[in-house]
C-alpha cells in the first residue's frame, strides 16, 4: 500500500493543500512551539501538525544537536510561546519541507505572527531557496524595521544568524 494514497487525503482533511487564505479558513490549536520558527498545533480532528514558520530563521536552541542556545534563541522561543502557544490560529500554507513539516505563516487574530517574529527581532529573514509563490517583501522591510531600532537580534554585538550558527555544529 502506497504512503501517498494516504497522505493526500490526509494533507486535504488537514486543509493543507494550496488553497487562498480567504477561502478555506482551517482554526489549529498551538500546542507548543520548540523553537521561534517551529511549532506543533492540533487539527479539528486532533491530529498533531509540525509547522516550520515561511520565510523566517530563528535563534537556535539547546537540543540533541545543540548543546548550547544560540544567543536569544530561549528568548525567541518563550516570546512566540507567550504569543500563541494554547490559542486558536489559522495558516497558509506554502509546501512541505525535507523534514516532512508544513511551510506556512501562522495567522492569530489576522495578525501575521511570522512578520511579528521578525519585526520584534526574534527571528531574521530566512536567507535559503524560498517557495515561488512566497512574497518576502513584507519581511525584510519588518527586518530593516527591527534592525533600525536595534531590538532583540540586532542588539546583540556579534550577532550570528542561525544558518552561520548551524553551520558550525556539523
Amino acid at each position: 500500500m502506497s504512503i501517498f494514497k494516504y497522505s493526500i487525503p490526509l494533507l486535504l482533511s488537514l486543509g493543507l493543500q494550496n488553497t487562498s487564505f480567504a477561502e478555506k479558513e482551517i482554526n489549529y490549536s498551538v500546542l507548543n512551539c520548540h523553537d521561534g520558527d517551529t511549532c506543533q498545533l492540533k487539527s479539528p480532528d486532533n491530529l498533531k501538525l509540525k509547522i516550520r514558520l515561511i520565510g523566517i530563521d530563528a535563534p537556535e536552541v539547546a537540543n540533541r544537536k545543540n548543546k548550547n542556545s544560540q544567543p536569544m534563541g530561549e528568548e525567541s522561543k518563550i516570546f512566540i510561546n507567550q504569543l500563541i502557544k494554547g490559542k486558536t490560529v489559522t495558516l497558509k500554507n506554502y509546501a512541505t519541507d525535507p523534514f516532512g513539516r508544513a511551510l506556512a505563516e501562522i495567522y492569530f487574530s489576522k495578525e501575521n505572527v511570522n512578520i511579528k517574529m521578525v519585526e520584534s527581532g526574534m527571528a531574521e529573514v530566512y536567507h535559503g531557496k524560498m517557495v515561488k509563490e512566497f512574497d518576502v517583501s513584507p519581511y525584510l522591510t519588518a527586518e530593516k524595521t527591527a534592525k533600525d531600532k536595534k531590538i532583540g537580534i540586532w542588539s546583540l554585538k556579534n550577532y550570528q544568524s542561525p544558518k552561520e550558527f548551524r553551520s558550525t555544529k556539523k
